[in-house]
């Protein structure tokens, strides 16, 4: 089975001039004007790249609000939620998480995450989510050298096969 894969659009909890305050890394954390702007071109991407018809094709997301504004600015009307598609739980500050990625390795939070979503995937073709979980079905998967990135950029598209 062929999957694809969107990171979620930019956040607030993922913009660095929020770092320490109350909104970076927040769960429920809005998308930014510039997220609604990336997922409303990444629309374009899907339907020419992918013959992803958003309207007609139903889209797994995580349950968080990061992920459901990306898809309903991709024009997916067809949303389920899955907890395994959250964010991985990884327990460790930016400093460590960044030199960790840096070296090329993934928390083994973000492995066992991704190890268990497989064994239950979500059955929709298209899923939004969050970069851990997309790196960690890379690598899992054996694709991680396929991709510039191990974490994938905001509103990043990637085909995998299960």
């Amino acid at each position: 089975m062929s999957i694809i894969v969107i990171r979620h659009a930019l956040s607030e909890a993922n913009n660095h001039a929020n770092i320490g305050t109350m909104a970076f890394g927040a769960k429920e954390a809005p998308l930014m004007k510039e997220g609604r702007e990336q997922a409303k071109q990444r629309a374009k991407t899907l339907r020419t790249e992918y013959s992803v018809d958003a309207v007609s094709t139903p889209a797994a997301i995580s349950r968080l609000r990061r992920t459901q504004e990306t898809a309903t600015y991709l024009g997916f009307t067809q949303l389920s939620r899955y907890a395994a598609l959250d964010e991985v739980e990884h327990g460790m500050e930016g400093v460590e998480l960044r030199s960790l990625l840096d070296s090329g390795r993934l928390p083994s939070s973000a492995i066992l995450a991704v190890e268990s979503l497989l064994q239950d995937p979500p059955r929709e073709r298209v899923w939004v989510t969050h970069g851990l979980v997309i790196a960690g079905l890379c690598r899992v998967l054996n694709v991680s050298a396929n991709y510039e990135r191990l974490i994938p950029r905001f509103c990043e598209v990637r085909q995998l096969s299960l």
